[in-house]
């Protein structure tokens, strides 16, 4: 999975994050997903599908992903900061930025800081949201639409 955008004049890309990752990231995340359902829920009823009839991305919509930062940096705010630097270390590591031809890491894992200068708190802030709704967004997509009929767990 990779997802290109533009964020602060810069193009990113997120990478997928590993399940065990993921899973330890949703635990991390878990007391605020409750204010980000109705965001998720916006997103996915307004993904535009793209010209190859795939679905677009649930970061297409940038409004709901600007209106969902304020409940995610409250969240953050009162997280336990090894909660907190768990989540955003987490994030930002699957995070890369173009700089010419090539893609380079954000994140330095080693040192917990950006590898850029112009990485501000609002900029990773943003990044590490984005990287959530594209990890955790379809599995909150699965728990909102519920078991479809036909599949195992609707049978």
């Amino acid at each position: 999975m990779m997802n290109e955008f533009e964020l602060a004049g810069h193009t990113y890309r997120v990478g997928k994050i590993p399940a065990m990752q993921q899973f330890h990231l949703s635990r991390k995340v878990a007391p605020i997903i409750p204010t980000l359902v109705p965001v998720f829920t916006r997103l996915q009823a307004g993904a535009a599908v793209s010209q190859d009839g795939a679905a677009a991305p649930l970061t297409a919509n940038l409004d709901a992903t600007a209106e969902a930062l304020s409940p995610f940096t409250e969240a953050i705010a009162e997280m336990p900061n090894e909660a907190a630097e768990f989540v955003l270390s987490t994030c930002l590591s699957v995070v890369q930025r173009q700089q010419g031809t090539t893609w380079s890491s954000i994140w330095s894992g080693q040192h917990n800081t950006p590898m850029f200068d112009d990485i501000d708190l609002g900029v990773m802030l943003q990044l590490a949201l984005r990287v959530i709704i594209l990890s955790l967004g379809p599995t909150l997509a699965g728990l909102l639409t519920g078991p479809r009929p036909g599949s195992p767990a609707g049978a």
